[in-house]
């Protein structure tokens, strides 16, 4: 029996604007209501999460970083894994000569090797992608752009970052386009101490190989005395793959999903836009989950 719900943000329960629905935040605060224990997790970190919350307060458990990070429903942090400095300086130039530009992720501060002007065109870039539409006008106005440009701090070298012995938990590279991020996430992927996943077509996200979302979950949940079959997982892109390979009980992947996470799900729901998270919690919570079809 289902007891837990772990659900991914962006393309999950974030809708295309990233942002989420009065609908999905009632449904949550009804199943912890109805005793399910409700943990988010996300690629973002801590503050950004909290961030991407809006006006809409939760209490419940944090698993940050794509797993680099795990915190109960107090904030407290109780696990940590951050990216070996060692190699820093080999993981950007193999990043750099594929044609990828590199963000070294710390809590609540993103560092680049760039000047002011070439970080704010990238973060730009990065802003298409991530909303899907806007002009660069439009995007220098939005509140999602000031917030990256906010966490965004340039630097003159790797070397800086290892002088200061900054922790950094991602290594989050993008790609010139998908066929370039889907060859470093392959290259990537050979190394046994890296985990590679993207959670946009055109970005690569490395993390120590611990700190995945699905082993993260797994851990976390196991030291609170439940087990991987009491599990719901929601996901839709390939950060969120982890938790659809680890064995829990429900694997729900959103109808906007990347193809390789619907075809490791166990269900499908509706997209995101369409309050998708929402409605597979309201058919577990009516006992009715099985209704979910594989394919939509």
């Amino acid at each position: 029996m289902i007891k837990i719900i772990a659900a991914d943000m962006d393309g999950t329960l974030l809708n295309t604007k990233h942002t989420m629905s009065e609908r999905t935040y009632r449904t949550i605060l009804k199943a912890q209501d109805a005793g399910y224990r409700f943990m988010i997790a996300t690629g973002r970190d801590y503050p950004g999460a909290l961030g991407a919350l809006g006006g809409y307060p939760l209490t419940c458990d944090f698993i940050t970083g794509s797993g680099a990070q795990i915190r109960n429903e107090k904030g407290e942090l109780l696990f940590t894994i951050t990216m070996d400095p060692d190699r820093f300086h080999e993981i950007s130039d193999r990043a750099e000569k594929m044609g990828g530009a590199v963000r070294f992720c710390a809590i609540g501060t993103d560092y680049v090797i760039a000047d002011p002007d070439t970080l704010e065109a990238r973060l730009i870039a990065e802003s298409k992608v991530f909303l899907g539409t806007g002009n660069e006008e439009e995007i220098r106005k939005m509140d999602l752009f000031r917030q990256m440009k906010k966490r965004a701090r340039c630097v003159n070298s790797i070397d800086e970052i290892l002088q200061k012995e900054i922790p950094i938990y991602k290594i989050f590279i993008t790609a010139p386009d998908g066929d370039a991020a889907a060859e470093m996430r392959k290259e990537f992927g050979k190394d046994p101490s890296l985990a590679a996943a993207s959670s946009f077509y055109n970005n690569v996200e490395l993390t120590d190989v611990r700190a995945q979302k699905g082993c993260a979950v797994r851990s976390y949940i196991q030291s609170l005395g439940f087990t991987a079959d009491e599990v719901m997982v929601l996901g839709d892109s390939l950060n969120d793959l982890s938790m659809f390979t680890e064995g829990f009980g429900a694997a729900v992947a959103m109808a906007n999903a990347d193809p390789e996470i619907r075809k490791a799900a166990d269900y499908i729901t509706l997209s995101n836009d369409s309050d998708g998270a929402s409605y597979a919690m309201e058919l577990l919570m009516d006992g009715k989950l099985n209704q979910l079809k594989k394919t939509l």
